[in-house]
C-alpha cells in the first residue's frame, strides 16, 4: 500500500444405548461389549498420556486465564484430525485452549481493539501515541517510512510501543522491495520483487527474505505485509515491478521462496496481498475503485492460484484484502467488504485459516462509504484486522462502530472471539505471547 498523507485529514471512506429390560445380550453382543470396552480403556489410555504431553512445565500467566475454559472455537477449520499427524494436532488444540483463556478473561473492548491496526504520524514515543495504544488497547501498528529515521531510532520507538501495550503488539510494515521499501533509511535500496523474480533462482529470493527478516526483526518488526503474489496481466494500475512474475507459476515458485526464507528464523510472519488479485487491474486503488470482469474460470487459474499453492503449504500466517469490485463473485461492495468474497472463496473455499488484514482504509477506492460501514463491514466480511486508522479519533469511531454491531446484533460476539483468537494464535507463533512451555514430545 501506498504511504497515507497524515498530516492532513484523511478521506474517511467506510449429542448410549442399553439393552431391553429381561432380555439378555448374545453372545455376539457380548464379544462387541467386551470390545468397545477394550477400545474404551485404549482410548482412555490415549487421553491420559496425551494430557501428560502436552502438560505445560510452566504454569500459564495467571492475568490472562478464567478459572473456567470457555466453549470450544465455533469454527475449527485450521484443525483436520484426518490431515494431521495425532501429535501436532493435539498440540495445536492445546495452544487454542490457551489462547481462549485469554479471551475469557479480555472484555469486548479488550477484544475489538485487538483488531485495530493503527497508523501515526511519529518519530518517537509521545503522550498521544501512548494514550492511543493504551486507553483502546489496540492490537497492532504499522511503520511508514516517515516514521524511519534511522535503525536505532526504530527500534526505540518500537520499544517504547510495545512497553505501553497490554498485549504485546504485531508491528507491521510493507518491506517488498523495489518502490515499496521501507527500509530504505537502513538497508538502502533492494531490488524489487519483479527483479527477484526475473533471476528464477529461488535460492536466491530466499536468502533476500531471510535478510529482509534480519532487518525487520533487529527493529521490532514482527510482521511484513509482503509478497505480492498478484499475477502481473496488465501494463497500468498500482503493481508493476511489485509483482514477481507474469505467469502463476513464477508468483508462486519466487514468492514461495521468498515467504520461506522471511519466516525461517520465526521472527517475522509474511502477508499474501492483495487478494482477491490486483495483477489485472488497471487502476491504483489509493485513487479509484475497479470492478474487475474476470471469469471465474480465470480467477481460480490466475489470480488465485498462488493463494490456493501457497496457503496448501501451510506457511501462510496472513493473507491482505483489497478494495476492488470482483464482478464474478460479488457486484455489490469491494472485495475488502464482501463476505462472498473474504468468507466465501479465501476462507471456504481456499481453505485460509490465518489472520486477514485489509488494505488501507483510508484508500479513496472506499470513498463512498462512510467509516463506520467500511468498520462493521469488513468485520462482516471476514477480516480480522482493520488497517489502518489514522488519528485516535478514527480509531475510537471504528471500535465504537465495532462495538456497536455487536450490541445490536448484527455481529455476533463470537464473530469477534473467532478474530482475535486467530490474532492471539498469529501473535503466539512468533513468540509474543507469554506461552507454556510444552514437553518436547508433543513437538
Amino acid at each position: 500500500m501506498i504511504e497515507p498523507d497524515l498530516s492532513a485529514a484523511p478521506l474517511p471512506p467506510a449429542d448410549k444405548r442399553r439393552f431391553p429390560t429381561g432380555r439378555a445380550p448374545s453372545r455376539s453382543a457380548r464379544r462387541w461389549g467386551f470390545s468397545l470396552t477394550l477400545v474404551g480403556i485404549l482410548l482412555i489410555t490415549l487421553i491420559a498420556i496425551a494430557g501428560n504431553i502436552l502438560a505445560p512445565l510452566s504454569p500459564a500467566p495467571t492475568t490472562f486465564f478464567a478459572s473456567i475454559p470457555p466453549s470450544p472455537i465455533a469454527i475449527q477449520r485450521a484443525i483436520n484430525p484426518d490431515a494431521t499427524p495425532l501429535p501436532r494436532f493435539l498440540q495445536q488444540q492445546a495452544k487454542i485452549a490457551y489462547v481462549n483463556n485469554i479471551i475469557a478473561h479480555m472484555s469486548l473492548d479488550d477484544e475489538i481493539g485487538q483488531m485495530i491496526m493503527i497508523g501515526f504520524a511519529e518519530t518517537q514515543m509521545d503522550p498521544s501515541l501512548a494514550y492511543e495504544i493504551e486507553h483502546f488497547h489496540v492490537g497492532s501498528a504499522i511503520i511508514y517510512a516517515f516514521n524511519i529515521k534511522s535503525g536505532d531510532q526504530l527500534k526505540t520507538l518500537i520499544a517504547g510501543m510495545q512497553a505501553d501495550s497490554s498485549l504485546p503488539l504485531l508491528v507491521a510494515t510493507d518491506q517488498e522491495g523495489g518502490s515499496v521499501n521501507r527500509m530504505a533509511a537502513i538497508e538502502g535500496p533492494l531490488p524489487s520483487a519483479f527483479q527477484m523474480g526475473a533471476t528464477n533462482n529461488p535460492s536466491y529470493v530466499m536468502k533476500r527474505g531471510a535478510q529482509d527478516a534480519e532487518t525487520l526483526a533487529s527493529v521490532g518488526i514482527n510482521l511484513n505485509l509482503a509478497p505480492d503474489v498478484d499475477v502481473l496481466n496488465t501494463s497500468g494500475g498500482d503493481i508493476g515491478a511489485r509483482s514477481f512474475g507474469t505467469t502463476p507459476s513464477r508468483v508462486i515458485a519466487m514468492a514461495g521462496a521468498y515467504l520461506e526464507g522471511l519466516q525461517a528464523s520465526g521472527k517475522v510472519a509474511g502477508t499474501l496481498k492483495h487478494f482477491p488479485g490486483l495483477g489485472d487491474v488497471p487502476v491504483d486503488p489509493h485513487a479509484t475503485l475497479y470492478t474487475l470482469n474476470r471469469s471465474l474460470t480465470d480467477l481460480n487459474r490466475i489470480d488465485w492460484a498462488p493463494y490456493r499453492a501457497l496457503i496448501a503449504s501451510g506457511n501462510v500466517y496472513a493473507v491482505m484484502s483489497t478494495h476492488i469490485v470482483l464482478a464474478a463473485v460479488d457486484p455489490t461492495r469491494p472485495a475488502s467488504l464482501s463476505k462472498p468474497v473474504l468468507t466465501g472463496i479465501l476462507r471456504d473455499q481456499l481453505g485460509f485459516n490465518g489472520v486477514i488484514i485489509t488494505d488501507g482504509i483510508y484508500m479513496h477506492a472506499l470513498s463512498g462509504y462512510s467509516l463506520d460501514q467500511i468498520a462493521v463491514d469488513a468485520v462482516e466480511a471476514g477480516n480480522d484486522i482493520i488497517c489502518s486508522t489514522y488519528s485516535i479519533q478514527s480509531t475510537a469511531q471504528v471500535i465504537n462502530a465495532i462495538k456497536a454491531a455487536v450490541a445490536n446484533g448484527q455481529i455476533s460476539k463470537s464473530h469477534i472471539d473467532d478474530s482475535v483468537r486467530r490474532i492471539l494464535l498469529l501473535k503466539l507463533a512468533l513468540g509474543l505471547l507469554p506461552a507454556p512451555q510444552f514437553n518436547a514430545a508433543a513437538r
